[in-house]
């Protein structure tokens, strides 16, 4: 692989990692364009196929730090997972399928769902059924977009089934793992994930999310709001200018 290659690979797995740790979200939010900022001859499928892998690695070291603290919610976990399980199959073809234009305009107006789900405040019975579909929707959503899901599980957990903060967040790690690992074997059967690219930006995430985690305790929470809200604002604006209907 070319040096350039490598280089930009570290960069973008370590910025992604630190803005992941400092401020809270899915690696997959800010990986998937900063690869369309870096690597724009990867494409959008390929970029969100290659952050899937990226975020096992993630959510495989936010569960083992979460773990020591909270263990995961044991009547949540079974059904959550059990329903990603058709998503994280149906999500990577769908993706492949939709134009990449599309995808990118979806891929946008999926970084404003964590902000609704908190204004809604939904309120859900906390049944094996109605947790199978959480599972589902967000799982297919995941693999979908080349994300965790946890932006959007956290707050369902806490919110529509009032389950302990941290608790959910441990439960969250997990399922990411388990949802991303399905995604990314089904991408890679697709010959969609750039594994050169992977192999080196994954070390630099894992790195760059506990430098960003330390930075975070450091850092006012009224400045973290401020931060994410600008990024969510970047990442939308970059999003539509890789769909066409933006001109930066």
């Amino acid at each position: 692989m070319a040096d350039y290659i490598m280089v930009f690979a570290i960069i973008t797995g370590l910025l992604a990692g630190i803005l992941a740790g400092l401020l809270g979200i899915g690696g997959g939010v800010v990986f998937v364009p900063l690869l369309t900022t870096f690597y724009p001859q990867l494409g959008i499928h390929s970029a969100i196929a290659t952050s899937t892998g990226f975020v096992i690695f993630a959510g495989l070291s936010s569960f083992i730090s979460h773990n020591r603290h909270a263990k995961p919610l044991p009547d949540v976990l079974p059904a959550i997972i059990g329903g990603s399980l058709l998503g994280a199959v149906m999500g990577p073809h769908l993706a492949l399928m939709l134009p990449g234009q599309l995808l990118a305009i979806l891929f946008a107006a999926m970084v404003l769902l964590p902000y609704l789900v908190r204004i809604l405040r939904i309120r859900l019975k906390s049944n094996f059924l109605t947790l199978a579909i959480c599972g589902l929707v967000i799982g297919t959503m995941a693999a979908l977009f080349g994300i965790g899901g946890g932006a959007l599980l956290v707050p369902l957990l806490t919110q529509g089934f009032k389950r302990d903060v941290r608790r959910a967040i441990t439960t969250s790690a997990l399922f990411i793992v388990f949802n991303a690992s399905i995604a990314t074997t089904v991408y890679t059967l697709n010959h969609a994930v750039d594994w050169h690219v992977l192999a080196c930006a994954a070390p630099a995430g894992i790195l760059g999310a506990h430098l960003g985690s330390r930075i975070s305790r450091l850092t006012p929470p009224r400045l973290l709001k401020i931060m994410l809200a600008v990024l969510s604002i970047l990442i939308i604006l970059k999003m539509l200018q890789t769909s066409g209907l933006l001109h930066l």
